[in-house]
């Protein structure tokens, strides 16, 4: 177990690398990066010059590279496939619960995600990285920012188990909207 944890870990600390070098890449090329006030061409990915809200930002990340998801979540799968009923009924379930942070499309700019710090994440970008397995992602969703220093509230609370996959499903699916 320990082999494939650091096995794990390397290949998630390279997946890591990998984004932060596309993300600045394309931050360059869109210009200032608006989730640091517009303050430079791109995320600091140096832990001596993140900005606060870089460093909180880092910390769910942070705690599955050194110990994985609670064991509560692990193995977790979504049940559900990528269907077009399944993608329809998370629709309305992210526009209901997710979508004033993150925004219609998962680019983290939802009118009440705009004065959050650290600011909501970029869903659309990192649904499809390596690091975004459905373990991970149940966990977020259900257990929320708060030990993290994120102001994401817990849906395990709110939402099944169910409607959590459905979200999921539906944001793998792309943010799809009826008739566009």
């Amino acid at each position: 177990m320990r082999r494939f944890r650091d096995g794990l870990t390397l290949w998630l600390l390279a997946a890591a690398v990998a984004c932060g070098l596309a993300t600045a890449a394309a931050a360059q090329e869109a210009g200032p990066d608006l989730w640091l006030g517009g303050a430079g061409p791109g995320p600091t990915w140096d832990p001596e010059q993140a900005t606060d809200a870089m460093a909180k930002r880092s910390e769910r990340h942070k705690a599955v590279l050194q110990g994985g998801v609670p064991l509560e979540y692990r193995n977790l799968k979504s049940p559900y496939p990528q269907a077009l009923g399944i993608v329809r009924e998370g629709a309305p379930l992210y526009a209901a619960h997710c979508a004033a942070c993150h925004g219609a499309d998962g680019l983290g700019d939802g009118k009440v995600g705009l004065d959050l710090t650290p600011p909501p994440a970029m869903l659309a970008f990192m649904i499809d990285h390596p690091d975004a397995v459905d373990e991970y992602l149940i966990w977020s969703v259900s257990e929320g920012g708060a030990p993290f220093g994120s102001e994401m509230p817990a849906f395990k609370g709110t939402l099944s188990d169910r409607d959590i996959w459905k979200i999921v499903t539906y944001m793998r699916a792309g943010f799809p909207h009826e008739g566009g």
